[in-house]
């Protein structure tokens, strides 16, 4: 089987069983959009002009440049493409870029249970309704709160 291996022409015929594999992986990427598939794609295209140009490489040294390209493409992309996102935050909540801005108060505050107030806020040009804890003093119109959380469409919110 080695022997096999080894002795494998070079050419067009590996060019395109690379490419394919390329493609393969590209097409798997763009279903699955892990990222993941992304570099070994890049790997097999690489591969494959390789053996376009001419250089003594059999298959078995092509998958070991391939398996190699892999393994350094996929550290060096963790490394300098886009920060991990933080454990906590879910990337597909359009909610989560609003906690810790501040909202300008455009409703009053008025009782809802004796612990709680309610209100309405303004933040980036939407109006939201707000829900604040009951302070000595009303949080008055015009003043600005920090957006502490979002539940149920609500903005818990606190004097900044």
């Amino acid at each position: 089987m080695l022997e096999y291996l080894l002795a494998q022409p070079q050419g067009q015929q590996l060019f395109w069983a690379w490419m394919i594999i390329g493609g393969s992986l590209l097409a798997l990427e763009m279903v699955i959009g892990t990222q993941w598939l992304l570099w070994p794609a890049a790997a097999a295209v690489i591969v494959a002009v390789i053996t376009l140009t001419g250089a003594p490489a059999n298959l078995l040294v092509q998958i070991v440049i391939f398996c190699v390209l892999t393994l350094i493409m996929t550290l060096l992309s963790r490394r300098f493409l886009k920060p991990p996102v933080s454990e906590g935050a879910d990337i597909n909540d359009p909610h989560h870029r609003l906690i810790g801005q501040e909202a300008t108060v455009i409703g009053a505050f008025d009782d809802l249970d004796g612990q709680c107030i309610n209100g309405r806020v303004i933040f980036d040009g939407v109006e939201w309704p707000a829900q604040s804890e009951r302070t000595d003093t009303p949080i008055g119109l015009s003043e600005k709160v920090r957006i502490l959380a979002v539940t149920e469409g609500k903005l818990i919110v606190a004097r900044v």
